[in-house]
């Protein structure tokens, strides 16, 4: 697939790429990893995540400076269907979001490591790979600069996220500091009633819309995240209310 002198990937070239990482991640979590912890003690990996997490937030600040000065430059809803040159700079700045999703991925590896297998539940999975997946089809497939707005929020929420995560690892002494956990859940919520928004409204106005199906996706994906976690946080903050 030829976009304007910027050589992308087919649609099935793209979901068999996707195809192959997404099975290789699932056949390591879930088959490699727990065999090979089968018979041994969990893994503390106290230093791993705090080096792990404290470049998930300088990583996640960078992005967030990326789209930050993408829009100033452009707008919240672009509209300039970028090509040639200037599509490949769209590009190069879609790669950092690219390589974040897949370095999510080791938060599952690090559960697995840790024996933490209650904290690799349904939403986990799904969240990680719709994400892989989305990066995926946006990168190789269909390069546009739509999801601006979505990746400066998501980044930012990644950046409270791994924050919460780097603290929580330094050790109980430490676990006053994150008493906004709970918040941070509905942080993610208001996020994701955000991109939605913007979603509908960036296919409305541009002149050059997504692919349908990919437009969907997204809509699909980040609706069902939206009710999976809320679901999550009645599940886990007012269950937990009505016990007290």
């Amino acid at each position: 697939m030829v976009s304007d002198t910027i050589s992308t990937w087919t649609l099935s070239e793209t979901l068999s790429g996707l195809a192959l990482v997404l099975a290789t991640y699932l056949i390591v979590v879930f088959k490699i990893l727990p065999l090979y912890m089968k018979n041994r003690e969990p893994y503390k990996l106290n230093r791993v995540l705090q080096v792990y997490n404290g470049f998930q937030v300088a990583f996640s600040l960078y992005a967030v400076f990326l789209y930050t000065r993408y829009m100033l430059r452009n707008g919240v809803i672009t509209t300039r269907c970028p090509k040639g040159e200037d599509l490949q700079g769209v590009i190069n700045e879609i790669y950092p979001y690219f390589y974040a999703k897949h370095l999510d991925l080791l938060d599952t590896v690090f559960f697995v490591l840790r024996k933490k297998d209650n904290q690799i539940t349904f939403l986990h999975l799904y969240h990680h790979t719709a994400m892989v997946s989305w990066t995926w089809l946006h990168l190789m497939y269909h390069p546009t600069d739509h999801f601006v707005v979505v990746g400066l929020l998501n980044s930012f929420v990644h950046v409270l996220m791994y924050a919460y995560y780097g603290i929580s690892s330094l050790g109980p002494e430490y676990q006053k500091f994150v008493w906004w956990k709970k918040h941070l859940t509905k942080v993610q919520l208001i996020q994701f009633i955000l991109v939605i928004s913007d979603l509908y409204y960036q296919q409305k106005l541009t002149p050059c819309p997504l692919p349908a199906f990919f437009h969907y996706f997204c809509v699909f994906s980040i609706g069902s995240f939206f009710f999976l976690f809320l679901n999550f946080y009645f599940r886990t903050y007012k269950a937990r209310r009505s016990k007290k």
